[in-house]
C-alpha cells in the first residue's frame, strides 16, 4: 500500500512510473490511497519513485510541488491494512515541499519510524526546531534551509547546486549562514547528524499538519 498527498498527480506518476503494473486508488479523508502490485522490493520503489517526482517536479524549478508518497510494505492482500498504516506513517517523513525526499519506505525507516508516535505540538517545542523556524519565517532563511535539507539529501555541495540549478557559492554561502546561526559545523559528523535529525523532525511537523489540513 501506498498513501499520497495528490491522488490524481501520484497515479498518473504511478502509471508511467510503473508500466503494466495493476494499480488500485482510493481517497481516505485527505491522503490519496493506492494499491499496488509490483515484485520491487519497498526501498528500490521509493528510490525509483523518487527520482521520477524530481525529474517530474524538480525543486525549485517547478511551480508545482508534485505527489509526495509513503510505502508500506509488500504484504499478502488481507494484510492490506498494517501496510497502509506503515504507508501513511511513513508519508509523516516525506518532503511536502520538494526539498527533501519525496518517496519513503516504512521499511527504510527503520528506528527513525518511533518519530512519528511524539505529538506534533511536541515537535514544534523542539529548541533545534524552533529556531529552524525561526531561521526559515523570511524568504531568504526559508531558502536557505531548503538548501540544507538538499543537502542532508545529495550529500554534497555540489551535488546539491546540481540539483537546485543554483552556482555551489550560493549553496555554500546558505549553508554557512545556517551554521553560524545554529552553531553547527557540517564537517563534524556529529553536526551533521544532528542536523539531519532536527531537519526530519522538523519534516515530520510540516508533512502532518499540511496532511491534517492545518
Amino acid at each position: 500500500m501506498l498513501a499520497t498527498s495528490s491522488p490524481g498527480s501520484a497515479t498518473k506518476l504511478l502509471a508511467k512510473a510503473l508500466p503494466g503494473q495493476s494499480i488500485r486508488t482510493a481517497t481516505i479523508g485527505r491522503v490519496g490511497a493506492v494499491l499496488c502490485q509490483t515484485a520491487r522490493d519497498t526501498t528500490s520503489l521509493s528510490d525509483h519513485l523518487n527520482e521520477v517526482i524530481v525529474d517530474e517536479f524538480p525543486a525549485p524549478a517547478h511551480s508545482e510541488r508534485g505527489p509526495w508518497l509513503g510505502i508500506g510494505a509488500s504484504v499478502a492482500v488481507l494484510e492490506a491494512p498494517t501496510s497502509w498504516n506503515q504507508a501513511q506513517r511513513a508519508l509523516r517523513f516525506a518532503s511536502s515541499t520538494g526539498f527533501g525526499r519525496r518517496a519513503v519506505a516504512y521499511e527504510r525507516l527503520s528506528l527513525l519510524e518511533v518519530l512519528a508516535d511524539i505529538p506534533v505540538e511536541r515537535v514544534r517545542e523542539i529548541d533545534d526546531v524552533v529556531r529552524i523556524n525561526q531561521i526559515a519565517s523570511t524568504a531568504a532563511g526559508a531558502a536557505e534551509v531548503d538548501t540544507l535539507e538538499a543537502l542532508c539529501q545529495y550529500g554534497t555541495l555540489r551535488r546539491t547546486a546540481t540539483e537546485l540549478h543554483l552556482h555551489h557559492s550560493t549553496v555554500a554561502a546558505r549553508i554557512q549562514h545556517v551554521e553560524r546561526s545554529m552553531g553547527w559545523d557540517l564537517d563534524d559528523p556529529i553536526d551533521r547528524f544532528l542536523a539531519t535529525f532536527a531537519l526530519m523532525l522538523r519534516r515530520v511537523s510540516l508533512s502532518t499538519t499540511e496532511l491534517a489540513g492545518g
